[in-house]
């Protein structure tokens, strides 16, 4: 059968689906949304008509899962909050009851910022993946169809492309495949409404309603062919305190229009736990000349808790009868991971409880399509919803290449290895841009690596990679891989910083997950002017997407001074703001650190515990990452920033003070880099191997200063010990082979440390006198890090020794 036949057949499906509402369907269909962030679901079904009996509402929509994007695969998924999963991990309690009487419950999906949405996958591989999340998601929980909500997207972020006109279309072709028994609804907001036509079909012709979104409004969605009887012209915000909410007057004036115009739905948002059948009867009376009866209980809603699933989702080593599936995994976490063939309902166990990033499944079948997903336990009794993996083939016997790395990313050019394939004769490259619809293809390279060339500097790059055994034979594509081609190398003029204006100047390092229960965020910071107004906020760093998404420091707040720092992280749907006890003196360079270590936040001014509040769990912070910048342009920083890092794990006092100028770019737990050494180009290099590169954005060479916080690259600054003058060493600097003296003036001194450039432990050495003595003899020329502990202080003293 040719596709279009197979299109036409499906608009028959939808038709067939549009009617497969319950037998008692309201006219006007009754939609209601209800936010689980605040509202139990299960209040949709306690208000029926006074006469009938009748339902109220005949669609509940759980509002609202998200788009978000997964930067290490290209890959736009499916991302459910701490309320969206608890509502579909237990939907005995939370859907079924509502499904029993009659009403069809539909789960909401819309953008995160993070750059994804429905309007802009970039080919139809992409698209088809991401019907192929919703209908499992739909299937999975036993829901009743998707509504599709074009809001919040932020494409371009992440190196996305921005709205095509083939997208919407071709998600909805393939959404409708993947699902012909379920509904689709349409949100009519967004770019979509302006791109619902694509090579001669329609939108509209796989949409089963759709609906005004401006509450309090009357105008009505234009979705050929859907006819008024499937649109909603009418958007009622049931009366609450807040302001956007609709007056009985106009609900009115709504329902009136409704029926002299004769649409044939009626859209309500955000019903909450209230008695709001007095407010419903007023557009019920209209609607179906009832009155609306709260006719069953209320329900409260307490949060959910916060799980997420792993990313980086993709197979490597099929065999044809076996595959490895790989995740990015979280030590703290444990996954259930199942498959099935494709053409199956019935999935497979094959892992519960497994720690660790990957497990092998056997018995496949040569050359068929496989599904898998993957969930995880974040303890005993919390899980998340599970994460949809892209489809893959279980291949042939020859094997498919695996092992994929990216490295020497020189703007231009990087180098691309694999691991090889034994009965390879030569392997097949395909690359393109992120954002990119074709392949560029490098056919028959005869080794396990490819040197990319003629790259976009700072462009990200997605690439894969197959073999050819026998000069005949290939195996399946890699899963994707993706890399960032970074900046042209600079020749480094010395110690330098990145200045900022406080309104156009910051860096966008790219999307980061740092989610789990251990961060630590640090670096040198000077602020030439704190902010005046309201909210007196300048940004420092971190990642801001919402309340329930978030990791942050920064100078003030709506009711804090603007120079003092606070720290925030997100908890569930809250945040927690630990703000310093200490001011901040404009025109001075001060090192700030945070960390959580899923105990405490704790807050470090110039290596001193300054502040800490206590907190537990995961915490959720997953999304662009901003230097000088957060929210919005006017909360960007005026002043400097220098040698900048981001942890995934909790720094002690004594690494904060030895690091606090250079560490190691292989530290264990080291995300991210950022020196600032540059001194011109286009970004801020990052020293780790996980290539965040920090783009200037609205900057030129001019903003590389050489006003810093360390005078040289490798060595510190004397935190505590010189300017509080408890200890110190001399001489300084020392001639190799002579002795460096400590002066200890701390009686309670303990122990003297003294650390190399890299961080690393040369010499530690117990205290029993005033004047300590450590032999330069075995060391190298360079500088070095002393810290001496004391008994009767939590912070050690510290400063820095030059043997030259």
């Amino acid at each position: 059968m040719k596709k279009k036949s197979i299109f036409t057949a499906l608009i028959a499906l939808v038709i067939q689906a549009a009617s497969g509402l319950h037998a008692q369907q309201l006219n006007p269909l009754g939609v209601c949304y209800v936010e689980v962030n605040n509202s139990n679901m299960l209040n949709a079904g306690s208000y029926t008509l006074q006469n009938t009996n009748r339902q109220l509402f005949d669609v509940a929509i759980i509002f609202a899962a998200n788009i978000n994007y997964d930067v290490s695969k290209s890959r736009a998924y499916i991302s459910s909050n701490n309320n969206v999963t608890k509502v579909l991990n237990d939907v005995n309690t939370y859907v079924r009851p509502l499904q029993q009487k009659g009403i069809k419950v539909l789960l909401d999906i819309l953008g995160n910022h993070q750059g994804a949405g429905i309007s802009n996958f970039p080919n139809r591989e992409a698209a088809r993946d991401f019907a192929q999340q919703i209908a499992h998601t739909v299937y999975t929980y036993g829901l009743d169809g998707v509504d599709l909500d074009d809001e919040y997207a932020g494409y371009g972020n992440n190196g996305t492309g921005q709205p095509n006109n083939s997208s919407f279309v071709m998600l909805l072709q393939e959404l409708k495949l993947a699902m012909p028994d379920k509904l689709i609804t349409f949100y009519y907001i967004g770019p979509a409404i302006s791109r619902q036509s694509y090579n001669g079909d329609a939108a509209g012709n796989y949409i089963n309603y759709a609906w005004n979104p401006y509450y309090g409004t009357y105008s009505a969605p234009s979705v050929p062919p859907l006819t008024n009887s499937k649109l909603s012209a009418a958007a009622t915000w049931i009366q609450n305190s807040n302001p956007q909410s609709t007056s009985p007057a106009t609900l009115t004036t709504l329902a009136t229009n409704t029926i002299n115009d004769g649409y044939g739905v009626f859209m309500w948002y955000d019903l909450n736990a209230a008695n709001n059948a007095s407010y419903l009867s007023t557009g019920s009376n209209i609607l179906y000349s009832e009155n609306t009866l709260l006719s069953g209980q209320l329900y409260s809603w307490t949060q959910g808790d916060a799980c997420d699933p792993p990313l980086g989702l993709e197979v490597t080593n099929t065999t044809g009868t076996s595959a490895k599936l790989n995740w990015t995994g979280n030590a703290s976490q444990t996954y259930n991971i199942d498959y099935k063939p494709a053409s199956s309902t019935t999935w497979v166990n094959a892992a519960t409880n497994l720690s660790g990033n990957n497990t092998i499944i056997s018995n496949l079948t040569l050359n068929t399509e496989y599904d898998w997903r993957i969930q995880s336990n974040c303890s005993a009794t919390i899980k998340s919803t599970y994460l949809f993996a892209p489809r893959f083939n279980s291949g042939s016997t020859c094997g498919t290449p695996s092992g994929m790395k990216s490295e020497s990313y020189l703007g231009t050019t990087t180098k691309l290895s694999w691991d090889a394939v034994g009965t390879a004769t030569a392997y097949n490259v395909q690359y393109k841009t992120s954002a990119a619809t074709t392949w560029t293809d490098v056919p028959n390279v005869a080794t396990n690596s490819y040197t990319l060339p003629a790259l976009t500097e700072n462009t990200s790059y997605v690439w894969k990679v197959q073999a050819v055994c026998g000069g005949i034979t290939t195996s399946t594509y890699s899963g994707e891989s993706t890399f960032n081609s970074g900046f042209a190398p600079v020749q480094s003029p010395g110690a330098r910083s990145l200045s900022f204006n406080g309104s156009t100047n910051y860096l966008n390092a790219g999307q980061f997950n740092l989610s789990g229960n251990a961060v630590t965020f640090e670096g040198w910071v000077k602020v030439n002017a704190f902010k005046p107004n309201f909210p007196y906020i300048s940004s420092v760093m971190g990642i801001e997407v919402g309340d329930s998404n978030s990791a942050m420091l920064r100078f003030g707040d709506g009711n804090l001074a603007n120079n003092k720092l606070q720290f925030i992280l997100s908890f569930g749907t809250s945040q927690i703001k630990l703000n310093s006890v200490s001011t901040f003196n404009a025109n001075t360079w001060y090192h700030i650190a945070a960390t959580y270590d899923g105990s405490a936040m704790k807050m470090y001014i110039n290596g001193v515990l300054d502040a800490s509040v206590a907190a537990t769990g995961n915490f959720t912070a997953n999304g662009i990452l901003y230097l000088a910048r957060n929210y919005e342009n006017g909360r960007t920083l005026n002043g400097f920033l220098d040698e900048f890092r981001v942890w995934k794990r909790a720094l002690t006092p004594t690494e904060i003070i030895a690091s606090n100028c250079n560490v190691s770019a292989s530290t264990t737990g080291l995300e991210a880099n950022w020196k600032m050494n540059e001194g011109s180009g286009n970004g801020a290099l990052d020293t780790t191997p996980n290539t965040h590169f920090a783009t200037l954005i609205g900057m030129s060479n001019t903003n590389w200063r050489t006003d810093v916080a360390c005078t040289a690259a490798l060595s510190t600054q004397e935190v505590n010990s010189e300017k509080n003058n408890i200890s110190y060493a001399y001489p300084n600097p020392v001639k190799k082979g002579n002795d460096i003296h400590f002066t200890i003036k701390d009686k309670s001194a303990s122990e003297i440390t003294l650390y190399d450039r890299a961080g690393k432990l040369i010499v530690s050495k117990k205290i029993d006198k005033n004047d300590m003595v450590i032999s330069s003899q075995n060391l190298s020329a360079g500088t070095y890090i002393y810290t001496i502990q004391s008994k009767d202080s939590k912070t050690p003293s510290s400063g820095k020794v030059i043997v030259e």
